[in-house]
């Protein structure tokens, strides 16, 4: 009886952990439009950029599947873009969603380990790319 005990214990901690998401399908609709990178943290240090031209991710999410583009934001208030642009689809693998690029050069997913509107965080590689929401330059 008492071991039943237990395992019913372990079972039902383990399914609440696991079921655990900071990401809702919900969130995902504030991965729409402009981020830029605030920093990135790798082996417990943090690295944030500086000077230089400033890049600005874009993402356009249509239910599960979008693509994101590299833009240069300009003083006139409009961006630069290349044509180049990552298709991807959004995935939950075992309680997290992921951002999987299958169709790039060397195919990679990065985990979403939070987003709201006004800041977004994810995981690739060992590294955590911190992510703000960009606003346009304004004179």
């Amino acid at each position: 009886m008492r071991n039943t005990i237990s395992k019913f214990f372990l079972l039902t901690i383990g399914l609440i952990i696991s079921s655990c998401t900071s990401v809702s399908e919900k969130d995902l609709t504030n991965l729409n439009g402009y981020w830029e990178i605030e920093k990135v943290e790798s082996n417990g240090e943090t690295f944030t950029p500086r000077g230089g031209a400033i890049l600005v991710d874009f993402y356009q999410l249509d239910s599960t599947t979008g693509y994101r583009k590299k833009l240069a934001p300009s003083f006139n208030g409009n961006y630069k873009s290349s044509e180049d642009q990552f298709d991807f689809s959004v995935v939950n693998i075992e309680g997290s969603f992921y951002i999987e690029y299958k169709e790039a050069l060397q195919p990679w997913k990065e985990k979403i380990i939070s987003i709201n509107a006004t800041q977004l965080e994810l995981e690739h590689s060992d590294k955590t790319y911190v992510y703000k929401r960009h606003e346009k330059i304004s004179l």
